[in-house]
Formats: structure tokens, C-alpha cells, sequence
């Protein structure tokens, strides 16, 4: 392309959006691909620091960045799925187009980002994403690259796209409480209050709720006859831990058919419970559920109710992350909390 001073170049068209940056006010494009440069443009040119602008044709076998940019966007994400911004400074954005699960493809994302002048960059994989939310940019670097580059990109992802969206299935949830100073009346309950707002969230409904004493027996019962009623995910509350008053967790794992976990490295949270009978998840909720408004509960329930199946290892990679900073104003999932997956 043909270096022209800026002065020369009144009446010529920019080839590309120009960056202005104002520390702390803005950064954006000041000048649009296909702008006729002006005189009253010459001194903003030259406050951005352009001396010269760049003209000409892109060479044969090559792509300038806007039409890469819509071609890389177009084979990463689905579209039923996903919106796009229009592209700006060669870049384009992607939101979620519903709220769900979000799942990225993290080998394929290192494979992209390893052909030259290729960059996408993304949120973090697993995590609840909400219509409208920023979950990934990408662009070239440079202002034009080779096609070839943009063909193994889509090459790549014939395959399968980068980035998905699991949408939330409706469950019906069984809440079972347990606890003989709940049962009798001795201190009110917490879980409930706890709990309903996270159902509400995900399009989850607490069609039952039950309080039950200390009792083996009782408790199974119980877990049987929600099993028998239809419940898609039944939770229960009371004492997880290891002291011998804790029966709760006794009473789950006797009534299960496949125990996942019982005591994680994950705090808050470390006595959670998961299990199954047949299809239907068990969850033994420790007491940090009352305390903390994030736990690794948080991280579990989303993942159970688009369907992802969950084993003893993710619980063992949730680890390095696992221990949370237990901030003042929680920003979860803005954070290292159980990311290490």
C-alpha cells in the first residue's frame, strides 16, 4: 500500500477504522473505513499521531480485517445463539443471545489463536451467562492477512464451534429440611429463603417442601417418596459434616444408587453431597448455603440443569480456584473461584 502525508491526502478514503484514544474519556474509532479525509481533518489526524495514511489496493490472496473479522465470527459461534456487533476497529464482539451455560471449546481456542495474525478472546469457560453479556472478541491483527489463514480457521471448525450456549432445562426440586431444632419449631429456617431466589434464577421451581427431624429412616422415606412423586432434583439440608448428630447425610447415601462426592476441596462448601438415584441428582447442602452468597453449590446447580453429567474429577480440578477470596462485596463469577476446570 502507498504512504501518503496527510496533507496530500484530502479527498482520499481511509482504508480502516482509526483508533483516537483520550486517557479516561474515550477510546474508539475517530475516523470510519471509507471516510473522505478532509481539511478539517488533517489536525485530528495529526493530535492521533498520523503523519501519513496507507492507500491502495489489498494485495490478491489477502483479506482486509473487517471481512476476516465476520468470517472468523461466523465459524466460531452459532448464531441461534449468539449476537454479533457490527464490526468496528476490525473487531468484532459476540453476546449471548439467552441466558445458559456457557462452553467454550478451549483446545480448538488455543488451535485458532495459534494461526498467525489470528486473535479471539473469550470469558471464562462454565459459567452462567445472561442475554445480552460480552463472552468473546476477535479480530486479526494486522490490516489484512493471507485467506489461507481464515480458511484453516473455518477448516477447524467444521468440526464444531468454539463457543456454545446450554440453555437451562425447567426442574422441579424437592427441598427437604432437616434438623430436629428446625423440625420443632426451636429456630426458624434458613435454607428455604436461601435457596428460592437461585431456583427463580434458573427457571427451577420448589414444587415441595418438607421438614423432617433427625431421623434415618424418616429422612429416606422421604427421599423416596419425592423420588416416587416425580421430583427432577431433590436438595437436602441440615448437617453434612462428619460429626455422628449428622444422619442426613447417612440417610442420603443409603438411598442412593451412586454416590459422586461427600466432602470437597472447595470451600465455602466442603461437606456438599452429591449422589443419584436412577436419573435424579441428590444434593446434601452444607450450611455455608446460609452464609455465603456464592458456593460451590453455585457452581454445581447450573451445571446439573443443562444436562452435563458430573463426576468425582471435576470436584478434584475444581480445587485450584476452590478456596475463595470471601470478599466483602461478593463478584462472582467475576473471579478465580472454581476455575481451575
Amino acid at each position: 500500500m502507498n504512504k501518503v502525508k496527510v496533507e496530500d491526502a484530502i479527498g482520499m478514503s481511509i482504508s480502516h477504522d482509526m483508533t483516537k484514544v483520550v486517557p479516561g474519556k474515550f477510546k474508539g474509532a475517530a475516523f470510519k473505513r471509507g471516510h473522505i479525509i478532509t481539511e478539517e481533518d488533517i489536525p485530528v489526524l495529526k493530535s492521533m499521531g498520523k503523519e501519513h495514511i496507507y492507500v491502495g489496493e489489498i494485495p490478491r490472496g489477502y483479506l482486509h480485517e473487517d471481512e476476516s473479522s465476520v468470517r472468523i465470527a461466523a465459524a466460531i459461534c452459532d448464531t441461534n445463539n449468539f449476537m454479533l456487533s457490527e464490526v468496528s476497529e476490525g473487531k468484532i464482539n459476540i453476546m449471548a443471545k439467552h441466558q445458559g451455560l456457557l462452553k467454550i471449546d478451549k483446545e480448538k481456542l488455543f488451535q485458532l489463536n495459534s494461526i498467525e495474525h489470528i486473535a479471539i478472546s473469550t470469558v471464562f469457560d462454565d459459567i452462567v451467562v445472561e442475554r445480552g453479556q460480552k463472552v468473546a472478541s476477535e479480530r486479526i491483527i494486522p490490516l489484512f492477512t493471507k485467506e489461507e489463514n481464515i480458511k484453516a480457521v473455518e477448516e477447524i471448525c467444521k468440526s464444531g464451534k468454539v463457543i456454545e450456549i446450554k440453555q437451562f432445562m425447567y426442574n422441579k426440586v424437592h427441598l427437604i429440611i432437616t434438623g430436629n431444632e428446625v423440625y420443632k419449631g426451636l429456630i426458624e429456617d434458613k435454607f428455604y429463603d436461601a435457596i428460592k431466589p437461585k431456583m427463580e434464577t434458573y427457571n427451577c421451581e420448589i414444587v415441595k417442601t418438607v421438614k423432617v427431624p433427625d431421623d434415618k429412616e424418616v429422612i429416606k422415606n422421604e427421599i423416596k417418596k419425592s423420588l416416587e412423586e416425580g421430583a427432577d432434583i431433590i436438595l437436602c439440608t441440615g448437617g453434612m459434616s462428619v460429626d455422628e448428630d449428622d444422619i442426613t447425610p447417612i440417610a442420603i447415601k443409603e438411598q442412593i444408587d451412586e454416590l459422586i462426592v461427600h466432602g470437597i476441596p472447595v470451600q465455602p462448601g466442603n461437606m456438599f453431597l452429591l449422589g443419584y438415584s436412577g436419573k435424579v441428582p441428590i444434593m446434601g447442602l452444607p450450611g455455608a448455603i446460609i452464609f455465603y452468597e456464592n458456593t460451590v453449590f453455585d457452581v454445581i446447580f447450573p451445571k446439573i440443569i443443562c444436562g452435563d453429567k458430573v463426576d468425582k474429577e471435576l470436584f478434584v480440578r475444581l480445587s485450584l480456584g476452590g478456596l475463595c477470596y470471601f470478599c466483602a462485596k461478593c463478584n462472582y463469577p467475576n473471579c478465580t473461584f472454581c476455575k481451575g476446570r
